[in-house]
C-alpha cells in the first residue's frame, strides 16, 4: 500500500546560512534511496507514495528526527474530527499534538487539541498523532517513528573506519555517517582468500551499512604483519597490530584523500585500550583520528547496535585479527618502546607490501 510520508528534521534547522545546503543533501540522500524527490513544506518534506514497507529505511537516513505517515485535508475542523476518528478506530486511544504552524490561524493548539479530545477522547498512552496547521490545509502524522538526527551525508567529508565485524566497528560508521560523513571501510582479515571474509558475519553488517550510504572496503591480508610482528615480545604484538592498522590507514588517506581515521577504541574497555596503549599506538600517525566511543559505556554501544541491525550479527564466530594476537598484552606501553619495535620489525615495510596484497571492493545501494 502507497502512503504519504512526512519527514521532519531539528539539527538543519539551527544551521542558518548553511541551511539551504544540508537541505539539499538531505534531498540527495531521500532520492538515492527511493528514487523520487521530496516537496518541501514550512521546514518538512512530503515524500509522497511510498510503499509502507519502504517508509522504514528513513530510521536509519542521517539528518532526519522522525517521519510518519501523513493525511493532508482541508483546514476545516469537522473533516480533521473524522480524520482522528478513523485513526482512533483503526488504531485505538490517541495521544493528541497539535502544533499551528501558520500563527494567523484563529484558533490556537491548545484549542484544537481540547476541541479533539472532547469529540474524539484521548490518552497520554495512546497512539502518537501529531497535528500541523499549515496556512491551507490541516497535516495529520501518525505511525511516528524516530530518526538517527544529526545531518546529512556530505560527500566531501570523506573518513576511513578501521573496520572489525565488532560490536565497536560495525557501530562507528553509522555514528560518523549521522554526523555527514562519507564513511569507507579498512577491514584485515586472516583469510587467504579475501572473499572469504565476505562469506562470513561480515557480509550482513556491510548491507546494514550499505542501505545508508555507498562505500568502498578495503581488504588487507593479516599474514603479512603476522610473519614480521613473530620477533617482537609477545606482550606489544597487540599494539604493534593497532599501531599497524593506523599507520595503513594513514597511508591510505593519503593517498585516496581521506580527512580522517576512525575506530571503534572505547577507553579502558579492554586490557589494549588504556590510556597509554592509544597514546603509544597513535604517536607518529600525523592523520586526526576520531574515536566517537572514547568515552562511551559498552551497554550504550550495545544499544546503538540493536538500533543499526548490527549486533546479532557482530557477535556471530568470526576469525578476528585481534583475537589471534597475544592474549595478555601489555596494559601500559610506552610511546618510544612501540616507537624502537616497529623499525626493529620494519613496520614501514609492512604497510608497503599490505598495501600491494589490498583488494578494494565497492558496495551500493541497489
Amino acid at each position: 500500500m502507497l502512503e504519504d510520508v512526512s519527514i521532519h528534521y531539528n539539527e538543519i534547522a539551527l544551521k542558518g546560512r548553511n541551511r539551504r545546503g544540508f537541505e539539499k543533501l538531505l534531498d540527495k540522500e531521500i532520492y538515492r534511496t527511493f528514487h523520487k524527490r521530496p516537496e518541501k513544506i514550512w521546514g518538512r518534506l512530503l515524500l509522497r507514495g511510498v510503499d509502507e514497507k519502504d517508509a522504514d529505511r528513513l530510521a536509519l537516513l542521517p539528518g532526519i528526527a522522525w517521519f510518519g505517515r501523513t493525511e493532508i485535508i482541508e483546514r476545516d475542523l469537522e473533516k480533521l474530527k473524522k480524520a482522528v476518528k478513523a485513526l482512533e478506530a483503526q488504531y485505538g486511544p490517541m495521544n493528541i499534538d497539535v502544533r499551528r504552524i501558520d500563527k494567523s490561524y484563529e484558533k490556537t493548539s491548545l484549542d484544537i487539541r481540547n476541541y479533539l479530545i472532547k469529540e474524539v477522547g484521548g490518552e497520554e498512552s495512546g497512539q502518537k498523532v501529531r497535528i500541523e496547521i499549515f496556512k491551507d490545509n490541516f497535516t495529520v502524522n501518525y505511525d511516528i517513528k524516530r530518526g538517527i538526527g544529526g545531518l546529512p551525508i556530505d560527500p566531501k567529508n570523506k573518513v576511513l573506519s578501521l573496520f572489525s565485524g565488532g560490536i565497536d566497528s560495525s557501530v562507528v560508521p553509522f555514528e560518523l555517517m549521522k554526523r555527514g560523513m562519507s564513511v569507507d571501510l579498512l577491514h584485515v582479515h586472516a583469510f587467504n582468500d579475501p572473499d572469504l571474509a565476505l562469506d562470513s558475519k561480515i557480509k550482513g553488517i556491510l548491507e546494514r551499512i550499505k542501505g545508508v550510504n555507498d562505500f568502498k572496503l578495503y581488504l588487507v591480508p593479516f599474514y603479512v604483519f603476522s610473519i614480521k610482528a613473530s620477533a617482537a615480545p609477545p606482550r606489544y604484538e597487540l599494539v604493534l597490530f593497532k599501531r599497524f592498522l593506523l599507520k595503513l590507514a594513514e597511508r591510505l588517506a593519503n593517498e585516496m584523500g581521506y580527512k580522517a581515521i576512525a575506530t571503534g577504541d572505547s577507553l579502558s574497555q579492554v586490557a589494549s585500550q588504556t590510556l597509554d596503549n592509544l597514546r603509544a599506538e597513535s604517536s607518529g600517525v600525523e592523520t586526526l583520528i576520531l574515536r566517537p566511543f572514547t568515552t562511551v559505556n559498552k551497554e550504550e554501544i550495545i544499544k546503538l547496535a540493536m538500533r543499526y541491525g548490527t549486533y546479532d550479527l557482530s557477535i556471530q564466530p568470526y576469525k578476528d585479527c585481534c583475537s589471534i594476537v597475544s592474549k595478555h598484552p601489555a596494559t601500559n606501553a610506552k610511546s618510544e618502546v612501540i616507537e624502537r619495535l616497529s623499525k626493529e620489525i620494519d613496520l614501514d615495510g609492512i604497510v608497503d607490501e599490505s598495501m600491494k596484497q589490498m583488494k578494494v571492493k565497492e558496495f551500493s545501494f541497489d
